[in-house]
């Protein structure tokens, strides 16, 4: 009998021990958040304001609502700028793949220290980037552009995620949305 209590003492122990150590055990997270999870940007828009007449505003388009892939881009407007001329630009990154339409910029403005738009032409035209993160480095949501003479080219806008590694540049970080816009300076 004596045997019998002991087998049962040592057999709960050991059950409770078993229960103990796996009620103490993490669970295991299948799908950890992002926190920096991409953004789908659907959409850019390029807002042009003359510098001499602050009436003369004119806003350019990429469109593309399923994002990147399936479908072709709905819309992509070119750029028409006058020559000799000088323009503020405002761009903005959009999410329009549903009729909730998200504003990325304000994210990009939140992690400015992490963003950078960039921009290349070649078509006498020159971008000059005007805001700044805290740490004095370019963001590019805001720039000035200057025309000179009549051309044709490309006006490409690319933005950049850059976190730890920005340094000002455009060749490191991935590239979250690139568009390659026509442009005419007549």
């Amino acid at each position: 009998m004596k045997q019998s209590k002991t087998n049962i003492s040592i057999l709960a122990f050991l059950a409770l021990g078993v229960i103990s150590f796996s009620s103490c055990k993490d669970d295991e997270v299948v799908n950890p958040p992002n926190p920096n999870e991409e953004e789908l940007i659907t959409s850019v828009e390029l807002v042009f304001t003359n510098a001499a007449d602050s009436t003369d505003v004119s806003t350019f388009k990429f469109a593309d609502p399923d994002g990147e892939g399936g479908n072709a881009p709905t819309q992509q407007d070119t750029i028409r700028l006058a020559q000799e001329s000088n323009y503020t630009l405002a761009v903005r990154f959009l999410d329009e793949s549903s009729s909730d339409v998200e504003d990325i910029t304000e994210e990009v403005k939140e992690e400015a220290e992490e963003h950078l738009v960039c921009y290349t032409t070649d078509a006498s035209t020159t971008v000059t980037i005007s805001d700044k993160d805290m740490n004095e480095l370019n963001v590019g949501l805001e720039a000035n552009v200057e025309t000179t003479i009549a051309a044709n080219g490309t006006f490409t806008v690319a933005l950049k995620h850059q976190p730890d590694v920005k340094d000002g540049s455009c060749d490191v970080g991935e590239t979250d949305v690139e568009v390659a816009f026509e442009l005419e300076v007549k």
